[in-house]
């Protein structure tokens, strides 16, 4: 079965540490969008646990710091969370890197597309 989504995910491999209420664990974030991203992780998770993280852009000043992010799926080392609470400045910072990142991810198209639409 297909998975729809309502906004693009972008391809990753951004460093995440995170603790949830009774742990602390590393792992990778594989990709991200808006409302969430997935993980790798060797920390097992449970679906409906609460996490609180902070993914390292490369070149950026500081992590994206996420308060409260809940853990909605889990297949062997990889899961799934919806970001929850996260401060108004990151939360600009995240749109803007998805809008940037967005293109990046899209298949170049034909030049006879090009030339067609110019």
């Amino acid at each position: 079965m297909t998975k729809l989504r309502y906004c693009e995910r972008v391809d990753t491999r951004f460093p995440v540490v995170f603790a949830g209420e009774a742990y602390v664990g590393e792992g990778t974030v594989l990709n991200v969008s808006v409302p969430g991203c997935a993980i790798h992780s060797r920390e097992q998770v449970q679906p409906g646990s609460y996490l609180e993280m902070r993914i390292l852009v490369p070149d950026a000043p500081s992590p994206l710091r996420v308060g409260l992010a809940k853990v909605r799926w889990c297949e062997g080392r990889q899961f799934g969370v919806e970001f929850i609470q996260m401060p108004g400045e990151d939360q600009v910072r995240l749109g803007q890197l998805v809008k940037k990142e967005v293109p990046l991810a899209l298949p170049p198209r034909s030049n006879a597309w090009q030339e067609a639409n110019s």
